[in-house]
């Protein structure tokens, strides 16, 4: 399993996001937790070795945003069809 930790001044001092697996999420140390999820699981659904499902919830899209301006959230052009009709985009964090 890939473990990727970058960090991210662009969102704040100190915010540091990190992807592993097919799990990715951004931790604020100042308040000692997580703050944004940015991967989701599906039970019929597996990603692609070394991305995530994009958990698009309207509170991540700022920050899916601003990740993706900063050249730190690269995501796959291609929309992934789910087993109920549904789509849902990769994304993988990007160190530089």
């Amino acid at each position: 399993m890939s473990h990727i930790e970058i960090l991210t001044p662009e969102l704040d001092e100190g915010i540091r996001c990190v992807q592993e697996g097919a799990d990715a999420w951004c931790y604020d140390p100042k308040i000692g937790r997580q703050f944004a999820k940015l991967s989701i699981r599906y039970s019929d659904a597996v990603a692609p070795e070394g991305w995530f499902f994009l958990n698009e919830h309207i509170f991540n899209r700022a920050t899916i945003a601003d990740l993706y301006k900063a050249g730190h959230l690269e995501l796959q052009q291609s929309v992934f069809t789910l087993s109920d009709g549904g789509h849902a985009r990769l994304g993988r964090l990007v160190q530089k």
